[in-house]
């Protein structure tokens, strides 16, 4: 097995290198063996044998033809890869568009509720204070305004909301038994 070493060896210098144009291959010093002495040798020699030959047109036909396969497949996975990615982002972008969304229309509709509150609270108000205006007696007016619900009826005011002369007019109003400061006469409206 030493001596069949030895015929294979590779001597590394320029006279051993051949060119195809493209890639370099190594040349073996070994004789030439013919087919029929090829099918011969043991499957190690005969691989290094063969490591050292130009590969036969039928084999270069495959490897080119593997090679094609391994490239097109390796580009078809790449591309499903970025397809997918790309579906990915996508659906992330569609998804916080989304989100963005539906917190804007939840804001809107929150406006809008706001806004009829205070619609309602206003015409209310302004309805309530004409009530008390169209009252025929004074008294009649500060008792509806007493009876009539606050504006919010779990919160009373902590201060008191008239001055010290309006104070004293709804005293004497509410003490007036005979209505003689009250009593008006509508007739000649």
């Amino acid at each position: 097995e030493y001596k069949s070493y030895l015929s294979f060896e590779l001597f590394m210098d320029a006279s051993n290198v051949e060119e195809d144009g493209e890639h370099w291959r190594p040349l073996h010093r070994s004789r030439k063996y013919k087919p029929s002495q090829l099918a011969r040798l043991n499957p190690v020699e005969k691989s290094k044998y063969l490591f050292y030959e130009k590969p036969s047109k039928e084999a270069k036909i495959a490897k080119d033809s593997a090679l094609k396969r391994v490239r097109q497949e390796l580009r078809q996975r790449n591309a499903e890869a970025e397809n997918r990615r790309r579906i990915e982002v996508e659906k992330q972008q569609l998804e916080r568009h989304n989100q963005l969304i539906g917190q804007l229309k939840a804001a809107e509709a929150r406006n809008r509720i706001r806004l009829l509150r205070i619609r309602y609270n206003n015409v209310r108000s302004s309805e309530l204070e004409q009530m008390v205006t169209y009252q025929p007696t004074s008294l009649r007016a500060v008792r509806l305004q007493a009876l009539v619900p606050q504006h919010n009826p779990h919160q009373l005011s902590k201060q008191d909301v008239l001055l010290k002369n309006e104070r004293q007019r709804v005293e004497e109003l509410i003490d007036d038994n005979t209505l003689s400061t009250v009593k008006r006469d509508l007739t000649c409206i």
